[in-house]
């Protein structure tokens, strides 16, 4: 009796210990994205704000520059004085990096640190504005809301593929993203749950919720969720892209967009195969910019978003300048040839709400690499052999001129080897509506195999009549003509 009593003790501790463990992840279940964190901030963030800063002052940023070891500084022209960004409120006379303010009521700017020109930028009230093309400019300040994305790096892993036919740029990357969240950092305050840590945010939590990083994309030809780790990317179950980051008593998100992107390219082939092109990876915030209107509220204030790069990005991309690093085979990138950029992309849309077209502005963020072409291959593989066929082609005309049987012969041989040898290397020039320099170079070669061939022939009529004179007609042009060759071949490649 007594071991049954025990069997059946035994049973029921394990039934117990068995509802309990289910009990336990039902109940973890029930957290969204099964973290307390998450299930906290969307059940508890008013979501009332989605800007980093609420702001009052002229809506005018100054431009950034990298100063070449570890920090991001304020871009300055010449004589010091820094460079605008972008004016929110009076973009006409204050354009985006180009304009230089030379003083703020009367104050000198050259002469500041960056600590002091960024507290200028939140003065409020009116200010007067002096800017190098000698206006000067009063703006009374406006509230606004202000995003501030953060590019925290971006690696070229590789470049795969410069096509330059269908102008298309492939490669590998990984980037980074942050946006500085206060609100959820004041939502989380006062709880147990802020600590030190990274949580993933998941599709449901994405779905409730609203989160401005979301928007910032990359300007692509295409998008291939199978070679690329991005929002975009719906087969992706465990949602590592897109995380929370609590550090140091900063609340952040944290994106990431990594793999293989398609960038559509504008290529400029005139000084082909001398040329130098320029890529551009396009980063747009996904939102515009209004000096009266933003998401958050009804309210008649405007809104600026931006993306900045962090120094990170900047020493990546230097270190893929090395030619050990990018690999690069046809193309090199010269020093300094990578540059950060921020830009403002101006535009109209249709409002379908007020059923209006309106101006808009998009800032965005290029990131710009200089590559030139390593011409050797055309050089030695195409232009050479071309001139050598004209030598032999030109060179006929140093056979004495009664033999214009000879000479003819060996002209058209010459010419039709070239026209052969066009059919071999045709692959390797670009198909343009517009005519490169290697194409003028192959058209001036092409005229002058087929001079040999029509004097040979106007010879053969004029020999026996006059044969001083065609000796001498004969003299001047194989001279002459070979100097008049070289210098309009030089004029074609001038610039080099």
């Amino acid at each position: 009796m007594k071991i049954k009593n025990i069997i059946r003790f035994i049973l029921f501790l394990l039934v117990l210990n068995k509802a309990l463990f289910f009990s336990s992840i039902s109940f973890s279940d029930e957290y969204i994205c099964e973290n307390k964190t998450i299930d906290y901030l969307i059940n508890n963030d008013p979501r009332n704000t989605e800007y980093n800063e609420t702001r009052n002052d002229a809506g005018i940023h100054f431009d950034f520059d990298w100063n070449g070891k570890d920090l991001i500084i304020i871009k300055r022209n010449k004589k010091n004085y820094p460079i605008v960004r972008y004016s929110l409120f009076d973009s006409k006379n204050f354009e985006t990096s180009k304009t230089a303010i030379i003083k703020i009521n009367n104050q000198d700017l050259s002469k500041l640190s960056d600590n002091e020109l960024t507290k200028l930028t939140y003065l409020s009230g009116e200010n007067n504005y002096e800017i190098d093309n000698g206006k000067s400019i009063s703006i009374l300040s406006r509230p606004y809301k202000f995003n501030n994305f953060k590019l925290e790096n971006f690696d070229i892993l590789s470049i795969q593929n410069i096509d330059t036919n269908i102008g298309i740029l492939e490669m590998s990357f990984n980037s980074k993203f942050t946006n500085v969240r206060k609100d959820l950092l004041k939502t989380l305050k006062g709880t147990d749950l802020f600590s030190d840590q990274l949580i993933n945010i998941c599709r449901e939590a994405r779905d409730k919720n609203n989160w401005p990083l979301e928007t910032v994309k990359f300007e692509e030809f295409r998008y291939d969720a199978d070679v690329r780790e991005g929002l975009k990317n719906k087969e992706i179950l465990v949602n590592p892209v897109f995380q929370i980051t609590i550090d140091d008593d900063l609340l952040r998100t944290l994106r990431t967009e990594k793999g293989v992107g398609f960038f559509r390219q504008s290529f400029d082939f005139r000084n082909f195969p001398f040329d130098t092109q320029k890529l551009i990876i396009r980063i747009k915030t996904g939102v515009k910019n209004f000096t009266n209107r933003n998401f958050e509220n009804d309210k008649d204030i405007g809104t600026i978003t931006f993306i900045s790069p962090k120094s990170g990005v900047f020493v990546n991309l230097e270190n893929f300048i090395k030619p050990e690093v990018n690999k690069l085979k046809a193309w090199k990138i010269p020093n300094n040839g990578i540059s950060v950029k921020s830009k403002v992309l101006y535009g109209n849309e249709w409002n379908i709400y007020n059923q209006e077209i309106e101006d808009v502005e998009e800032n965005v963020l290029d990131i710009e690499i200089i590559i030139q072409r390593n011409f050797a291959h055309y050089l030695w593989k195409i232009m050479l052999p071309v001139f050598l066929i004209l030598c032999v082609a030109w060179y006929v005309l140093w056979i004495p001129t009664e033999k214009y049987e000879v000479r003819l012969n060996t002209s058209i041989i010459a010419l039709l080897a070239l026209i052969a040898y066009n059919f071999v290397f045709q692959d390797d020039i670009p198909k343009l509506q517009y005519l490169t320099d290697m194409d003028r170079f192959i058209l001036l070669s092409y005229i002058f195999c087929c001079i040999p061939v029509f004097l040979s022939i106007a010879f053969s009529k004029f020999i026996s009549k006059n044969q001083i004179k065609v000796m001498k007609i004969n003299r001047i042009i194989k001279i002459w003509g070979g100097i008049i060759y070289l210098l309009l071949t030089a004029q074609i490649f001038y610039s080099y």
